[in-house]
């Protein structure tokens, strides 16, 4: 009896975690037949078993996710034949890992953008410069913008072309990321109101810049802490191993004659 305890407790491990998923969450409505599925080639037998769980779970399809959960059940089919009392690890990793790469992606988004906006000030200010208007600014700029503010910049564009008011379309671009609120304040402000554009675009693109010097410096200094584990696991070890472990050896080699 005890010898089924831990593959038990393992499945029992299992279970929860796929109900935890679904509680709290409504139950998807099931899209039409050829709607709602993703695109690309046949999924593997990880995720076609990923699929089947998830379905019994109630979760909408999701390839990612389905793959993720396949492979957690066929991980601990392993586990279960080389060490039972650990079936539950594959559960808990699928549970964690997805959630820790969304929240990196969200994080890689927000410095895309905060590294994206100083240089597009930089353009309008040299459009503007010029004697361009900000819709001519807009027009001009949007293409060359880096991305993901270019791309944005380019569909306030477009709606600024279809009749809708400059203001709105460019509103929707900081409703996108709010690190685009200063500049979209200035050229609102320029459009609308007549202000003058130059200065604050050059006081905003050195607060821009500044920021990102601030956060180019607090990145490096996180390095060292960075560097610990490795030096601790890796140079550590390496250097044990070839200064004292010789002399051990040689010691005990000594104790044997």
């Amino acid at each position: 009896m005890s010898r089924w305890l831990p593959p038990a407790l393992g499945l029992a491990s299992a279970l929860v975690v796929l109900g935890a998923a679904s509680i709290g969450r409504p139950r998807p409505v099931r899209p039409p037949p050829g709607r709602g599925r993703p695109h690309g080639g046949r999924p593997g037998p990880a995720g076609r078993l990923g699929a089947v769980l998830r379905r019994v779970a109630g979760r909408p399809p999701d390839r990612a996710a389905d793959r993720v959960v396949g492979r957690a059940l066929l991980a601990s089919i392993v586990v279960l034949v080389v060490a039972p009392a650990l079936l539950p690890v594959p559960w808990v990793l699928a549970a964690v890992v997805p959630h820790r790469a969304a929240r990196r992606e969200r994080r890689r988004a927000v410095e895309a953008w905060a590294e994206a906006v100083p240089d597009t000030v930089d353009l309008f200010g040299l459009a503007l410069a010029a004697g361009v208007t900000v819709p001519g600014a807009l027009a001009l700029v949007a293409p060359r913008a880096p991305p993901p503010l270019g791309p944005a910049l380019v569909r306030a564009e477009v709606r600024f072309r279809h009749s809708e008011p400059l203001d709105v379309a460019l509103a929707r671009v900081v409703d996108a990321s709010p690190a685009a609120r200063p500049l979209v304040s200035v050229l609102v402000a320029a459009h609308c109101d007549g202000a003058p554009a130059a200065g604050p675009l050059a006081r905003v693109a050195d607060e821009l810049r500044a920021s990102r010097r601030r956060q180019a410096e607090g990145r490096a200094r996180q390095v060292p802490v960075r560097m610990l584990f490795p030096l601790v696991g890796c140079t550590l070890p390496a250097f044990v191993l070839v200064t004292v472990v010789p002399a051990v050896v040689a010691a005990l080699a000594d104790l044997q004659r």
